[in-house]
């Protein structure tokens, strides 16, 4: 029996009223979990790739005054900080920062405010490391106070690490918000074909006189659902299309693998959603119909 939105069936299921507000729904919960994954997928990948630019990296801050312990480093000092970095397991590169790559940096906290010449613009070395060796820190900070007693070591491993944790946290939520969704809707499927099963009470059982299986009633029913299935993804389809147009104006550097992988999630959960509402919808009527309990 093929499946189409129109097609020869024993029961008249466009006089069922309340069916009518199914594919709104089921469009709805449809369009909660493509966003809610979406939502997860986009973080996620954010902070991995976030993660793996960060991955590696520290960065070593001399003060350019230390209150009671002089001036700035000299070029002999910083020469020697180099020295005593590169030296270390584990470092792959070192790069002292100019003061134009500083102020680059503080850019966004800076408001537009201009800076005076005479601004003390602190000695920050960006260190490249290997992920897969263990600095030893302290050591290395022990090392470098002996150059000058203001240096900081801020591992970036300390602070995005967290970070991480509360992506894939937010991840897994998506993914668990989905599962409910979807036994939400399994949920409605059963209850709407008790129901419209029982308003077609006299015609299942005329079909059933006449020999009609029970295979035979619960496939039309399928192909019913099939339908609201349908219109339930559509709706849901245009909801997401709309809300990806707007996220990718906001976003307009979001690239193109990334488009193909959203209009993937978009396709893929209206077409598993309708898919389950089919099955539950069948397997549904074959059990009431077994059973004899959509009578009562």
């Amino acid at each position: 029996m093929s499946l189409s939105l129109k097609s020869d069936s024993d029961f008249n299921f466009d006089g069922d009223k309340i069916n009518s507000f199914v594919p709104f729904i089921i469009g709805f919960l449809m369009y909660s979990v493509t966003i809610a994954i979406m939502s997860a997928f986009f973080t996620h990948q954010l902070t991995s790739e976030w993660s793996s630019a960060l991955n590696g990296h520290m960065t070593i801050e001399f003060q350019s005054n230390v209150v009671g312990e002089g001036e700035a480093l000299t070029e002999k000092q910083k020469e020697e900080v180099r020295k005593i970095i590169e030296n270390t397991a584990g470092i792959k590169h070192v790069k002292k920062l100019q003061e134009a790559e500083i102020l680059k940096i503080l850019e966004p906290w800076l408001n537009s405010t201009s800076i005076p010449d005479d601004f003390p613009f602190p000695t920050i070395f960006d260190v490249e490391s290997d992920a897969q060796t263990k600095i030893d820190l302290l050591l290395l900070t022990e090392k470098l106070s002996k150059v000058s007693p203001g240096v900081k070591i801020h591992d970036h491993a300390n602070w995005y690490a967290p970070i991480l944790k509360v992506s894939d946290g937010l991840f897994f939520f998506a993914i668990l918000l989905s599962v409910l969704i979807f036994c939400t809707v399994c949920a409605t499927v059963i209850f709407i074909t008790k129901h419209t099963l029982k308003s077609h009470e006299d015609v299942v059982r005329i079909l059933q006189l006449i020999g009609a299986n029970n295979f035979y009633i619960a496939s039309q029913f399928k192909q019913y659902y099939f339908s609201i299935g349908l219109k339930a993804s559509l709706l849901s389809i245009a909801l997401s299309l709309v809300t990806i147009a707007r996220v990718f104006f906001i976003y307009p550097e979001i690239s193109v693998r990334s488009m193909f992988e959203y209009g993937g999630i978009l396709l893929i959960i209206p077409i598993v959603a309708t898919v389950i509402f089919m099955i539950t919808s069948k397997n549904s009527v074959m059990y009431f119909l077994s059973e004899d309990k959509w009578v009562n």
